[in-house]
């Protein structure tokens, strides 16, 4: 949806508005025009600074197309923006058996039932009311037939936030919620936690840079700096 072809256009627009314009840049300096691959599998920012992407560079500016947003608007806002990932998968394992007798099963699914009961009340009971984080189980799969209790429950899910220590803390909460119901149960389970990115934000004074050139260039009623469209 966010239309990477367009993400290729502008930058090449801008490349070559900055040629037409040479002699307006200062001296002594060099701009350095970066596209990053991949930010949603194996890559990213991460490895292109490894690489020297950033290497004396004093200033950097993103943009990131949403089609939620209004034609011609532009959005920023100083600190954060875009939240850090974190992929949850959680296997709980039982004995399965049949239906009609589930005293001789050890039940994966009330289990898992209760861990994802857990692991919602963390933002409520566990992380200050004054900070942001959102963790939402996307996936629940278990079993395949009527009378029959499987083995096993999957749930996956994912974690967003802005701090680290917040996420720290929710990851330690998940942690202790699965291994300790899990007990309770009877059952074995199997946690992933996988950090994918750290959080985008923007420093105060670059922000402050977009807003006054988006002012005067496109007028201030392209300018947004509430909460990001859609």
């Amino acid at each position: 949806m966010c239309g990477h072809d367009g993400h290729v256009a502008m930058l090449l627009a801008g490349a070559e508005v900055l040629v037409r314009n040479r002699d307006k840049i200062p001296g002594g300096k060099v701009i350095r025009l970066l596209f990053q691959p991949a930010e949603e599998g194996p890559g990213g920012a991460l490895p292109m600074i490894k690489e020297g992407c950033l290497d004396g560079v004093e200033e950097v500016y993103g943009c990131h197309n949403n089609p939620m947003g209004d034609e011609g608007d532009i959005h920023s806002v100083p600190g954060p923006v875009l939240a850090a990932s974190t992929q949850i998968k959680i296997v709980v394992k039982g004995q399965g058996g049949h239906g009609s007798t589930p005293d001789k099963t050890i039940d994966p699914i009330t289990c898992a039932s209760q861990i994802m009961q857990g692991l919602h009340t963390i933002k409520s009971r566990n992380v200050d009311s004054r900070k942001e984080c959102v963790l939402s189980i996307t996936h629940f799969e278990s079993g395949h037939a009527v009378n029959v209790m499987p083995d096993t429950a999957l749930m996956q899910g994912t974690l967003r936030t802005f701090n680290h220590d917040i996420k720290k803390l929710v990851k330690d909460r998940i942690t202790d919620i699965c291994n300790y119901t899990a007990k309770a149960f009877g059952c074995e389970v199997e946690l992933m936690l996988k950090d994918k990115y750290p959080a985008t934000i923007n420093t105060p004074k670059e922000h402050g840079h977009i807003e006054r050139l988006t002012k005067k260039w496109f007028g201030a009623e392209h300018f947004s700096d509430g909460g990001l469209p859609g």
